[in-house]
């Protein structure tokens, strides 16, 4: 991690940029012609006009890399640096710029561990710093008056791309090249900035934290197609200490799969059941051999609408807390706060 720098107006509320790279933080490289690594943290808020005017802003580099590159081991670091940085009086709130592509696997990572109520908005662009309209200041100028709200106190982490803000916890890439490319699929955006404004439309769920020592980094996800054998989910044997199943429709797998599901169960792996379709959740719709219902009695995990990447690192972060296969289900079962 490099030096702090200042871009300082007294009476504002002070915002913490964390950099971690990714597209907004990436020029034309001139022989190959594709996006590369180039940005600093400081110049990324050096290019961002009147940021001084809505907020106190240091900014903190943390990677430069694609987000691609993004472990679990990154995000977990990352949210101990926040929690850190949060019991001091460094910062009211914080702004994480992150590649888009993991994007929303850091932001609900950190929704699902952080111990602060102090806002924190991730942000991104689409389009490179050299690119023609790049996207990346006006967005972390927008999760910068975000993150300086008084009214995002308590929300959760979010993410603010486009002057929408959404729900760490439900949000998704929708699209491989389009600036408006991050939905909600379920319920839509919490709240949109407007200008100088900043309004909320409703108050996200609150979800129960995670709080480990340590996670799980070996978790695969395999997903089903139409007549799949088990020959890959029983290649997680020995190899993967727990996996997340994409199934197809509510939560359903291929006979074949199923037998290879049974199988790694009554070796006691912990297996979560998510569904490949990009909107609902997975439910005990049928009662045929394969069907969700049909393996609940296994001990699978239900994965409720996590998509498969988010249910790994929650398995991640909950086999890191326990190995007990009911404690971890209750890690999944008893997400929402009383």
């Amino acid at each position: 991690m490099k030096e702090i720098f200042l871009y300082r107006r007294v009476e504002n509320e002070k915002i913490l940029v964390i950099t971690t790279g990714g597209t907004i933080a990436m020029k034309k490289d001139r022989e190959t012609g594709g996006l590369m690594p180039a940005v600093s943290g400081k110049d990324l808020a050096a290019a961002v006009p009147g940021l001084a005017h809505y907020a106190d802003v240091d900014v903190l580099e943390f990677s430069n890399k694609p987000s691609g590159w993004m472990t679990a081991a990154d995000m977990f670091e990352l949210s101990k640096l926040i929690d850190r940085l949060a019991d001091t009086d460094q910062a009211d709130g914080f702004v994480i710029t992150h590649g888009t592509d993991t994007l929303e696997e850091t932001a609900f990572f950190l929704e699902a561990v952080l111990k602060t109520e102090k806002p924190v908005c991730v942000t991104g662009a689409m389009r490179g710093a050299s690119d023609l309209s790049a996207d990346g200041p006006a967005n972390i100028l927008a999760a910068v008056r975000t993150a300086a709200s008084g009214e995002s106190i308590g929300k959760g982490v979010t993410v603010c791309l486009g002057d929408r803000i959404y729900a760490a916890w439900d949000v998704t890439k929708v699209h491989t090249t389009n600036p408006d490319t991050f939905r909600d699929l379920h319920y839509g955006s919490i709240g949109t900035v407007y200008g100088s404004r900043v309004e909320y439309g409703r108050i996200p769920v609150k979800h129960k934290k995670i709080h480990t020592d340590r996670i799980e980094e070996d978790i695969w996800i395999i997903t089903c197609w139409s007549g799949m054998d088990g020959g890959i989910v029983y290649g997680a044997e020995g190899k993967a200490a727990g996996l997340v199943i994409d199934g197809i429709g509510c939560g359903n797998v291929p006979p074949k799969c199923r037998k290879a599901v049974l199988y790694l169960r009554e070796k006691g792996m912990p297996i979560v059941l998510t569904t490949r379709v990009p909107s609902g959740s997975v439910e005990e719709e049928y009662s045929y051999e394969g069907s969700a219902l049909s393996m609940k009695d296994s001990g699978i995990i239900l994965g409720g609408r996590l998509s498969s990447w988010k249910a790994r690192l929650l398995l991640a972060l909950a086999m890191g807390k326990t190995k007990n296969i009911e404690e971890i289900k209750s890690c999944f079962l008893g997400i929402r706060e009383e």
